[in-house]
């Protein structure tokens, strides 16, 4: 599986509005700019998370990106969804089965003639370690928080306006 460029940059965006103060939406172009994109290519990931109701936009003179929820209850899986969408990495087409044949067990060891044969690691049993290997790789993603890995001052999460920075 490769992730989509777009995830890392989602992250990144995510990340910075999780220090943005949440009272001060923190313009497009400022996090375009920085993040090295053009603001419709970020447009495009904004709709995205927004989709998943992580981020909204504020319109106006005044308007830009906000988190909708505290970056504690943002998990890395809800990022990686949100760009890279909830379908399986591998899906079981049956081909496995079409090529082999060993649903035909009985029909296989007559036509040749094996009488002791054992099927100990069925080939179709290949595409269940891409299931569990899924399955522990969305655990992962699900365990962090983005405010988990956020910067802090001392014992508490940084909160500041990105805008200053972010226009030296």
């Amino acid at each position: 599986m490769k992730a989509k460029p777009s995830l890392e940059q989602a992250l990144c965006i995510v990340a910075l509005l999780g220090i943005q103060d949440r009272q001060i939406p923190l313009q497009s172009r400022l996090v375009a700019e920085r993040l090295g994109i053009s603001t419709s290519y970020l447009k495009k990931i904004v709709q995205k998370l927004a989709g998943e109701q992580i981020v909204r936009t504020v319109s106006g003179r005044d308007g830009g990106i906000v988190l909708t929820k505290d970056p504690q209850q943002i998990t890395l899986l809800d990022v990686f969804d949100a760009i890279e969408g909830q379908h399986s990495f591998i899906t079981n087409t049956g081909l496995v089965n079409k090529v082999f044949g060993l649903d035909h067990k009985a029909e296989f060891m007559r036509t040749f003639q094996l009488k002791n044969f054992r099927d100990q690691r069925p080939v179709a049993n290949v595409l269940a370690v891409f299931d569990q290997a899924e399955a522990l790789y969305r655990k992962q993603l699900d365990s962090l928080t983005i405010g988990a890995v956020l910067p802090t001052d001392g014992c508490q999460a940084l909160q500041l306006d990105w805008t200053r920075w972010l226009k030296r």
